[in-house]
């Protein structure tokens, strides 16, 4: 079988999708040797590892983004005889054709509130994302919670949606051996120590809730809590109210905003952390979560969209999203713990944890591919 997949996000730094379509192009490089892959990008791309010879990159010329892959793609796969195209950014290959179309849909969060996205990703879901589900001849949904979105928005048979999670974090297990010096480098880069703050990672835009974050701390601090916190992430969009809150805060000096950091001081930063607090308004999947319990440090979040499928029972959820007094409360409550009831918290995120897996994820969507 010939499948040809979208993996333009490759020639970009690596967040989000970026990082599911590498461990899944990784993945096939292992075990699928019996199909040909065809990987179209508008730009050059490296990768870490050696791809077999059953895998070829085909880099192509003139319109970039999704309108490329509407409208410029299908002659390329054409001629590359390709049976399945697999689409892992919301968009597919306009009009019929003869090869059979695979959609990816991260989340619709721009469908239920368009005040906590762009513009731009709003109008990607209503006039790409939605159309491509409507064409696809099979649609993965990274969640549960995303899954009814798609039904919901886009009209189609729930049989037509499958239901593959996302995959496992890069980081394992609740122990990694830090020596002095490592605690040195990042007291050094951010000011921080051991189990003395909380961390947020993710885009500081209105969707991660990061208002509702700060509002939760300064309360905290009120209460007489010490911890510092930490914002892991770049600029998004519409920042500036976020910012302005966390100058307006009287432990500004305590906040600390690092910017996109690099994997390896980002695993520091999960494993070293008094919890993760993520009270994002609306996640396709919520990777953040995941990454954090799997090394077992403590999560805070909201109890919406597809957070408690990921969460499950070893997440602490608040009730209202906006609800920082609940914040503040959790964020004391596991500030607190016992050095018993911390472990076995520790124990439940990992075994939470341990129920994804980017090995199945690819797995599964290999077996959808020959099933069609």
């Amino acid at each position: 079988m010939r499948i040809g997949i979208d993996v333009k996000t490759l020639s970009k730094r690596y967040t989000g999708i970026a990082v599911y379509v590498y461990e899944m192009i990784k993945y096939f490089n292992e075990f699928a040797t019996t199909d040909e892959f065809y990987l179209y990008s508008h730009k050059d791309f490296e990768l870490d590892f050696d791809l077999n010879s059953n895998f070829h990159k085909v880099i192509y010329k003139g319109i970039t983004g999704s309108i490329g892959i509407m409208f410029q793609l299908a002659g390329l796969l054409k001629k590359d005889k390709i049976d399945i195209f697999w689409g892992t950014e919301h968009c597919l290959v306009w009009g019929k054709h003869s090869f059979k179309q695979v959609v990816t849909i991260h989340d619709l969060s721009a469908l239920h509130n368009p005040k906590v996205s762009t513009r731009y990703n709003a109008f990607l879901q209503r006039f790409m994302a939605v159309p491509s589900c409507r064409r696809a001849d099979r649609i993965i949904a990274i969640s549960n919670s995303t899954a009814k979105d798609i039904i919901d928005n886009s009209g189609v048979k729930p049989e037509k949606v499958s239901v593959i999670y996302n995959g496992d974090s890069p980081y394992r297990g609740i122990s990694k051996e830090y020596t002095t010096l490592d605690h040195s480098k990042m007291y050094d880069n951010f000011k921080i120590s051991p189990n003395q703050y909380f961390l947020f990672v993710g885009s500081i835009e209105p969707r991660k809730n990061i208002i509702t974050i700060v509002k939760g701390y300064n309360e905290y601090r009120d209460n007489g809590g010490s911890n510092k916190l930490v914002l892991v992430g770049g600029l998004g969009w519409r920042y500036e109210a976020i910012l302005s809150e966390i100058k307006r805060s009287k432990y500004v000096d305590d906040i600390i905003m690092t910017g996109y950091v690099m994997t390896e001081d980002k695993e520091y930063l999960y494993r070293n952390a008094t919890c993760l607090v993520f009270p994002s308004l609306w996640e396709g999947f919520g990777f953040p979560v995941l990454e954090a319990m799997s090394v077992g440090t403590p999560v805070i979040t909201s109890n919406i969209s597809s957070l408690p499928e990921v969460g499950g029972n070893a997440a602490l959820y608040i009730d209202d999203c906006f609800n920082y007094r609940q914040l503040s409360k959790y964020m004391s409550k596991i500030s607190e713990m016992s050095a018993v009831d911390r472990f076995d918290l520790m124990q439940k995120c990992i075994e939470q944890a341990n129920k994804f897996s980017r090995e199945d994820c690819a797995k599964q969507i290999l077996k959808l591919f020959h099933s069609m």
